[in-house]
């Protein structure tokens, strides 16, 4: 099976903006670059204040996307209802994203999967290195112990975000997503951190890795995707070619 390359998508009020500290860049609102060299897109909406008009905003970007692409979507950011996913599968989306961090939204995972089957849904955890991170902070709770919670109650697949790494293009946390990979027999995607090909390339080394996002590198060049497309598979790297 393909590794997959997801172009991350965080939206602001309708505005896309980078995941460092959500600053606006309103150039990728208009023209979403390189989009039809990933293999699917992810939209969330990161507006801290929601409301019917920022949800509006929300869905005309993810429109405008749609219009330009025929990518898989998946969109995530404050669902906690059968009605929202309703909502948004309305806009041609093919799965939705529900943050299991804590607990308080686990039951609704089950309620999401029961209506639209597992493999409607990611399951996203935040991590800060070894420990989930959630409200601005680290927690005490070990990224493990929360997956070991969530095994039997999650989506098809588990998207793990380093916020300690989001926006740094660094790298990503391979250690930590190497200790989840080896401990647990499910499907992974990894965000946070992306910089540069060859950390695409080193995730894909890690069992049960199926997909990689990137979002800010998106912001500094035209190209970008398409040619470490070129290099990962020139490399032995299990992607499809564009």
């Amino acid at each position: 099976m393909y590794k997959r390359i997801i172009g991350l998508i965080l939206l602001s009020n309708g505005i896309v903006c980078r995941t460092r500290n959500f600053v606006p860049d309103y150039f990728f609102t208009d023209e979403f670059i390189d989009s039809k060299f990933f293999d699917e897109i992810i939209c969330i909406d990161v507006t801290k204040s929601r409301s019917e008009s920022s949800q509006q905003l929300f869905l005309r970007s993810i429109e405008k996307l749609m219009n330009t692409s025929q990518l898989p979507l998946s969109i995530g950011g404050g669902i906690k209802s059968l009605s929202d996913i309703k909502r948004y599968r309305s806009f041609g989306a093919d799965r939705y994203i529900i943050n299991q961090t804590e607990a308080n939204n686990d039951a609704f995972v089950v309620e999401a999967i029961k209506e639209f089957g597992q493999s409607s849904i990611i399951s996203s955890v935040n991590h800060w290195g070894d420990f989930t991170f959630s409200n601005g902070e680290k927690t005490d709770k070990t990224l493990k112990q929360r997956v070991t919670e969530i095994i039997e109650i999650r989506g098809s697949e588990l998207m793990l975000n380093s916020t300690e790494r989001d926006g740094t293009l660094l790298g990503l946390d391979l250690d930590t997503i190497q200790e989840i990979s080896v401990s647990f027999e499910l499907p992974i995607i990894v965000s946070g951190g992306i910089g540069r090909c060859s950390h695409v390339l080193d995730s894909f080394q890690i069992k049960n890795v199926t997909g990689v996002c990137t979002s800010n590198i998106y912001h500094l060049t035209t190209s970008t995707i398409s040619t470490w497309r070129d290099q990962i598979k020139s490399k032995g790297g299990n992607v499809r070619t564009i």
